[in-house]
Formats: C-alpha cells, structure tokens, sequence
C-alpha cells in the first residue's frame, strides 16, 4: 500500500513538471520550447561576439526576426569543474550592473520571463532559461505586448496569474549594442562562477 502511494505521488510531481528550453539553433533560429508550444523569437544572426574569462564562456547573438525585430540573445557556460555562484535570475540581475529592482511577469521551474529596471531607470523585458547551475541562457528586447502575448502562450493553467507591466521595455534598431556588462571583476571579483560543489565536497 505505501508503494501504491508513492508511486502516486511520484507521478503526481513529475505531471506538475514542465521543462523548457531556450536554444539558438544550426539554422539561426531562436527558439522557445516549453511544455507542447514552440515559438520561434527570431530567424536570423546578425552579429555575435565571444568573450573567454578562462572558467567561463559566453556568446552573445544579436538576432532579427522576419519583421526586422532585434533582440539579443546570450549564452553562459562554465568551465566542467566550475558552477555558477547564484541561481539564473540573480546572474543576470549582476550581469546587468548590479541591479535590484524587478519585476517578475511569469515563472515556472527553469524559466522565468522578467522586467529588469536598468541604471538609467529604463526597462528591459528578459527571458531567462536555467538548464542548469553549468549553463544560463537569456534573451531580451521584447516590447511588453510581444512579452506577454509569450506569456499567455506559455502558461501551463488557465488560471496562472500573469504580472501586468506598467513601464515600456526598451526595444532595439539595427544601431543597438547588447546591454550585459561582462567583465573580469564581474566574473572573478563577486564571484559570479564557483568550483564545482559536488567535486569539492561543499
């Protein structure tokens, strides 16, 4: 009987569970996959850049799709011994100067779709993925009505409540440069990465 129950609630959790994923892939195109819906972000590359900090690799996409929408779009992995210090949201919000103040529109298991106030005290709409504590993922430069027309996508149950967003995210031309601030003192300095726990016993 205490195995007919187990396996009941196993199977209970594992129904509640919904994986997504957030990859550029061999053909240009950014995709979101999450639970039975795939959207396609954008279609093509327009620039990318690659930055080593030894432990840490990162790669960042400007990106267009067929109306001439930019977004861009970035990828962390760390080195096999290495692991990021703090969970997908909090890098992103060091990545961004240190920033403190955001708003979360929808968030489920290892995706979270936010509104980030910048320095300037200015608006950018970002989606993050966490696949795992070795690899972040993130686009931004949604305008709020294609960030929460996502949203509603996306969301597992009807009666999920969507944050409604009350200041404008930027939005970027041609001219627009990736707004992450990658740096050394970033990197080794606060420390953004860390040794492996499991490796190290911590």
């Amino acid at each position: 009987m205490k195995n007919m129950i187990m396996i009941l609630f196993t199977m209970l959790m594992f129904s509640g569970c919904v994986t997504s994923s957030l990859k550029l892939g061999k053909d240009e195109k950014l995709i979101l996959k999450y639970s039975s819906s795939d959207i396609i972000l954008t279609n093509k590359v327009i620039q990318s850049k690659f930055l080593n900090f030894k432990d840490l690799f990162v790669t960042i996409y400007k990106l267009q799709n067929e109306q001439n929408r930019i977004l861009f779009y970035e990828e962390a992995q760390t080195e096999t011994n290495f692991e990021f210090q703090y969970g997908g949201l909090y890098t992103v919000m060091y990545i961004f100067d240190n920033r403190v103040k955001y708003e979360e529109v929808y968030g489920r298991n290892n995706l979270r779709l936010v509104q980030l106030r910048l320095k300037d005290k200015s608006y950018l709409n970002i989606m993050i993925q966490a696949s795992d504590t070795q690899n972040y993922s993130f686009t931004y430069g949604f305008s709020n009505e294609e960030f929460m027309k996502i949203a509603k996508k996306i969301k597992v149950k009807e009666d999920d409540k969507l944050l409604k967003l009350e200041r404008e995210g930027v939005v970027f031309t041609n001219e627009s440069e990736a707004l992450s601030n990658w740096n050394d003192t970033l990197v080794f300095f606060t420390p953004l990465i860390t040794p492996l726990r499991g490796v190290y016993g911590r």
